[in-house]
């Protein structure tokens, strides 16, 4: 196996994530995906001979009204149904949750016990090493710019270094993959959608708590070592709060927005923390940065074969969900790519051609 990288192994999308690992999702294979590659993430060390810090602390998500709680609730039956561990709390519960937090303009919430947190950079250096120990050959600083296509299929890729000529070939280059495909007369509707994170100074107090989640506002929190890490939506040029992208784009490949962060979130963040919990009060940010989401338009990845081009396979376009699902999709896609087909879940539905077809079996959801 050759794997192309056109910078350094994790200095893209990697090493800005939160890096989030849950089961609470409203569609079942979502939730199929997360059972898969938690089992992976907790068997980590075994598989890859590696540690990587799986913190399972739980996803604890707070809602301030009854149409948020009504919304938290609705999924339930399908979480009993799949043997996830999910519960409605009481403010009571989450204040034993995370000590000292303000509940008092909250409704409640849902809570997963065995839900948690991961480090991608630590899981990409695990699984980087296990993967060079098995064979296979990491090529960094060598961008693909082009696929090699004849007639319906593909045949390798064009780099600035040459041609590399391969029977089987997966493009996993998220936002970038629509403008690599597209050069193989491939339209993939993924697009690049900006978030921010932000890192604070040392809160030891929080440094084992869930990680929390505002229904409404999608304003998150979560420890890093003795640090806290936040995600928040982005802010309109009305400062009104923006959970996801409105819409797609009119055309793919799209645009990228330059990855800065916007002025207007520091403020945005230090006040809702403080209103959330007064350890932030006196909230010291040390470090901020923004990344891209790749965003499809029902917010779920593509993943397997490209209909009509043999050789072609994509997995990209997780909306924030890559680094909980990557050992999912890894063993997902492998097998269809030997196999014809994914043997251990059902993956039609995340093909390209539910894009071509107009088909629609999931519900758009980004926190």
């Amino acid at each position: 196996m050759l794997l192309l990288e056109r910078d350094r192994l994790g200095s893209g999308t990697t090493k800005g994530g939160l890096g989030g690992i849950r089961h609470q999702f409203v569609d079942e294979l979502d939730i199929r995906l997360s059972l898969l590659a938690t089992a992976f993430w907790r068997q980590f060390e075994d598989r890859t001979g590696a540690r990587h810090p799986f913190a399972e602390r739980g996803y604890l998500f707070v809602a301030e009204t009854e149409d948020g709680m009504a919304q938290l609730r609705e999924p339930l039956p399908l979480y009993e149904r799949l043997g996830v561990p999910v519960q409605m709390v009481d403010r009571a519960r989450i204040r034993e949750l995370v000590p000292g937090i303000r509940v008092d303009d909250l409704v409640g919430g849902r809570f997963c016990a065995r839900d948690g947190y991961g480090d991608p950079l630590a899981a990409l250096a695990g699984l980087g090493a296990a993967a060079r120990l098995a064979g296979a050959r990491f090529v960094e600083e060598v961008e693909a710019t082009s696929l090699l296509r004849e007639g319906d299929r593909v045949v390798g890729v064009r780099t600035a270094a040459g041609e590399v000529r391969c029977e089987r070939l997966l493009v996993a280059t998220g936002c970038w993959t629509a403008t690599l495909c597209a050069t193989a007369a491939v339209s993939v509707p993924i697009w690049p959608y900006r978030r921010s994170i932000m890192e604070s100074a040392p809160l030891p107090a929080l440094a084992s708590i869930p990680l929390v989640i505002e229904w409404e506002s999608g304003f998150h929190f979560r420890p890093k070592g003795r640090a806290q890490r936040f995600a928040m939506p982005n802010l309109t040029a009305g400062g009104s709060i923006e959970k996801g992208p409105g819409a797609p784009p009119a055309a793919y490949p799209s645009t990228f927005e330059p990855l800065a962060v916007p002025p207007s979130l520091e403020p945005w963040v230090r006040a809702r923390a403080a209103r959330r919990h007064p350890a932030f009060a006196d909230l010291r940010i040390v470090d901020a940065w923004s990344c891209y989401y790749e965003m499809t338009p029902d917010d779920h990845p593509v993943v397997g074969a490209v209909p009509g081009v043999a050789g072609l396979y994509i997995a990209a376009g997780f909306s924030g969900h890559g680094f909980m699902h990557a050992p999912a999709t890894a063993q997902l896609v492998v097998e269809q790519m030997l196999d014809g087909s994914a043997r251990t879940l059902d993956i039609r539905d995340l093909s390209l051609e539910r894009f071509q077809t107009a088909r629609r079996p999931f519900t758009a959801t980004v926190l």
